[in-house]
């Protein structure tokens, strides 16, 4: 084990400077006589001040750690080489690394405003739809995403995805609310004379599955800010929906009805976010009618808003 006494010896020299100028005699003398005694051993602990050193023979090599420091002495032909690894730059390049991965921006929470488009972009109802006539800065749209999936095509540019759920509230500015006939037809529900609803309201529930295709821009070169844009399709399925009446008859009285009020339980559309980082601005609209055909008017609902993302 002469070759294992003597890298110590080494090692003791390297890291000579990190010992205490003020430790005891004869608490180095204590470690020296822990080396002899561990001398039969392949693999020995050094423990000088606050650092531990370990040493380990195996065949021509020996490796020499401190900390996140490790020297590897290796003995051939040549002669003796002494090869040094920081294993902090290690940790850093493994997290570069990660850093260099695509990330999309989807996963996260929206708040936007939300409508009903009737014919190419427009939002004028017809007569006979009046009743549909919405509050529009208290109609909105609530949707969560749970983290999303990444599949990186280069390192700003690839595909996202995930599953969430949607809330939207539609407010109606008139003094009615909406039901089913026994055909499943949807139309107007009008108070009692003398009520007035103080607040009346539509609400759709629906589970979602975006698909985008998103191209990140590095801001002053720095690969981590980056400009984002993505467009994509969007499919939903419908988990509930109800309507909430609130009106004033001597007290305050609350009305809520479940149905399924004709929706269709399946719609897809088209959905586009540009924004910075973590703060977006989305726009959805859905290609599929909101009501079966034939029982009810014939809207196509969207939503516009902000998205606040987690990547």
């Amino acid at each position: 084990m002469k070759k294992l006494l003597s890298t110590l010896v080494i090692s003791s020299l390297i890291f000579l400077p990190a010992i205490s100028q003020n430790e005891d005699k004869s608490d180095r003398l204590e470690n020296l006589e822990n080396n002899e005694n561990n001398a039969s051993q392949d693999t020995l602990s050094v423990e000088v001040g606050d650092k531990v050193f370990s040493v380990k023979e195996s065949g021509d090599e020996t490796r020499i750690s401190v900390g996140k420091k490790e020297y590897r002495v290796v003995e051939d032909n040549d002669g003796v080489t002494v090869y040094k690894r920081d294993k902090n730059d290690e940790e850093k390049e493994i997290h570069r690394r990660k850093n260099d991965r695509f990330r999309g921006h989807l996963g996260g929470v929206e708040l936007g405003m939300n409508g009903f488009l009737t014919d190419y972009w427009s939002t004028a109802l017809a007569p006979e739809d009046n009743y549909f006539d919405l509050n529009t800065a208290k109609s909105n749209a609530w949707n969560f995403y749970f983290p999303n999936i990444n599949l990186g095509i280069t390192r700003h540019f690839g595909i996202v995805s995930t599953v969430g759920l949607s809330y939207n509230h539609y407010r109606f500015d008139q003094n009615n609310s909406i039901t089913k006939d026994g055909d499943g037809v949807i139309g107007p529900l009008y108070p009692e004379p003398g009520i007035v609803y103080t607040k009346s309201k539509f609400t759709t529930a629906y589970a979602t599955l975006p698909v985008l295709l998103e191209l990140q821009i590095p801001v002053n070169g720095s690969h981590s800010k980056t400009l984002n844009f993505s467009a994509g399709v969007i499919g939903a399925v419908k988990i509930a929906s109800k309507t909430k009446v609130v009106y004033d008859n001597g007290e305050k009285q609350k009305s809520k009805i479940k149905d399924d009020y004709s929706l269709n339980v399946l719609k897809w559309g088209a959905t586009a976010r540009i924004g910075y980082e973590n703060l977006q601005i989305f726009g959805t609209t859905y290609l599929t009618p909101m009501f079966e055909s034939g029982k009810g008017p014939e809207f196509y609902p969207y939503e516009i808003g902000l998205s606040f993302t987690f990547n």
